[in-house]
């Protein structure tokens, strides 16, 4: 009976959100616009090695979109590409072409792909995420060969913790839900990218509410490391350390669900199900906190202290961080 009476709550918020999409602002986004901004938009294809770090848990073929940002490169949510040995771009006129990994970060998950052999690229302007309004109405546009565009409005803007040792300080959390987000540009409506598909969330507008939509990672974030995407491959400054684990703290204790095979903290003797008691003396009693604490120790190479609970025995262990890209396989180019 709960279940049905918070759906049913959602159904009427939507019905009355989706008919205010309809009909704002409509003279601002019309069929030509959107065509126009669809001459940016690109699918992308990837294969990956089954001997990859990211094999098992991103599978070997990914897809998705990305959306032109000049006219060389290609922006994409970095776990479509990550590790990739094949990309293909499917061109805004049908046209498929090979395609390379020029660049990813994993603090803020985007990917950068170019194009191996020269290609005209229209790119669209690069937006400020930090103006986004409430009521301002936007569009998801993934390619046309992965899914349907549709227009969406912002619902919240708050932290997203993931597993993956991920963390996002104000992500654009956006209503209705599109079905084909993961590389999908968010698209203001004169046309300016204000964010890009990561995933889909159960809880959109209020956390552990019933309201699914997406969670874009805001284009402010590429900002301050584009150039070194571009030039190196990945970014220069405020490397994060990288301990190879994924943790949960549903049980009001942060528990390593998993650990990456040869990772770090494999390789110093942590095991899946360990209780993370403290990190470097502080204690941890949630994944974000657990982040944050090891994030503050300083850039990738510092070691840190675990303090563990393992079969009801305290144990401590030293874990060497890395830099995740030198851990995963790495394309060619870099």
């Amino acid at each position: 009976m709960y279940l049905l009476k918070n759906f049913l709550k959602f159904l009427i918020f939507s019905l009355i959100f989706i008919s205010s999409l309809v009909k704002a602002d409509e003279n601002s986004i019309t069929k030509e616009k959107i065509k126009k901004f669809y001459n940016s938009v690109v699918s992308i294809d990837s294969k990956i090695r089954e001997e990859a770090r990211t094999s098992k848990s991103l599978g070997t073929i990914r897809q998705g979109s990305g959306v032109i940002i000049d006219e060389y490169n290609i922006l994409t949510i970095g776990y479509i590409v990550i590790e990739a040995h094949e990309i293909m771009i499917g061109l805004p006129n049908g046209k498929q072409i090979p395609g390379k990994l020029t660049g990813y970060d994993h603090s803020s998950g985007f990917g950068i792909v170019s194009p191996i052999i020269k290609t005209k690229l229209t790119p669209l302007e690069i937006g400020n995420s930090n103006d986004v309004d409430l009521d301002d109405t936007l569009l998801i546009l993934p390619s046309p060969q992965k899914g349907i565009g549709s227009m969406a409005k912002m619902v919240s803007r708050r932290p997203f913790v993931g597993w993956w040792e991920y963390f996002l300080e104000k992500p654009i959390y956006t209503l209705p839900m599109n079905q084909s987000w993961a590389g999908a540009p968010l698209i203001s409506s004169n046309g300016q990218i204000l964010g890009v598909g990561s995933l889909f969330v159960q809880d959109a507008a209020f956390p552990g509410t019933f309201s699914p939509g997406n969670m874009f990672v805001p284009i402010n974030l590429l900002k301050p490391i584009l150039n070194d995407l571009i030039k190196y491959g990945r970014r220069k400054k405020d490397v994060k350390p990288y301990i190879g684990i994924s943790t949960n703290d549903s049980s009001g204790k942060v528990i390593i669900t998993r650990v990456s095979k040869k990772g770090p903290a494999e390789k110093s003797g942590l095991k899946k199900n360990d209780i993370i008691k403290a990190v470097n003396g502080k204690a941890v009693n949630t994944v974000q906190m657990f982040y944050k604490t090891i994030w503050s120790s300083g850039n990738y190479g510092v070691e840190i202290d675990f303090e563990i609970i393992r079969n009801e025995k305290d144990l401590s262990f030293k874990v060497k961080s890395v830099d995740r890209m030198d851990y995963l396989i790495k394309n060619k180019s870099y």
